[in-house]
């Protein structure tokens, strides 16, 4: 069954990946003109993901790995069950944002806050759900040195994505965005 379930991890890291690339298309191709948009932080997120991803393999390599046959097969389905979860919650926050949503952090024409679906516990539900699925993919690993490897490499480029996001939106929005940010937190209902 661990075969099964192993099988089951990369074919959901696999299509994660792809409809990511599909929601990227689909929103260049169909969202309204942006009157700001801000690249870098893009850019740098993927680039910063791939190298912890490629950095956490050697770790995994030279480091003591979690033994298989200890493993659990329904440790290992919980592990999928988390990393849907955390695919879902993004998918649940890019599908409330509707036509706001875009791959790159932008302000669009009468651009507002979003307050409903995850919006109403969370800024930010869609890094959210990142965090989730990646850190769930990322015990795939089986080894811990390669998970914090990965997960440090990962939060670092989500801390700064979101601080250039909130930057912009608090900027262009103004109170709004402020005043729903004094109120909702970022990543954690009722944590952070």
């Amino acid at each position: 069954m661990n075969n099964d379930i192993e099988l089951a991890l990369r074919i959901t890291l696999y299509a994660w990946l792809a409809c990511e690339l599909a929601l990227q298309v689909r929103q260049l191709m169909s969202s309204a003109p942006t009157e700001r948009t801000e690249w870098r932080s893009l850019l740098l997120f993927v680039v910063a993901l791939g190298a912890a991803g490629w950095a956490a393999h050697p770790v995994a390599h030279a480091t003591p790995a979690l033994d298989y046959s200890t493993t659990s097969a329904g440790a290992r389905l919980a592990v999928l069950i988390v990393a849907w979860a955390g695919i879902g919650l993004r998918l649940w926050a890019i599908v409330a944002l509707g036509r706001f949503f875009r791959g790159t952090v932008h302000v669009q024409r009468d651009h507002q806050v979003v307050r409903s679906g995850p919006y109403r516990w969370v800024r930010h539900p869609a890094y959210s759900g990142i965090a989730l699925a990646g850190l769930a993919l990322g015990v795939t690993y089986d080894n811990a040195a390669a998970l914090l490897v990965f997960a440090a490499g990962g939060a670092l480029a989500l801390g700064y994505r979101i601080h250039v996001e909130e930057k912009l939106l608090s900027e262009a929005l103004g109170t709004a965005y402020t005043e729903y940010a004094a109120t909702t937190p970022r990543l954690i209902p009722g944590v952070w």
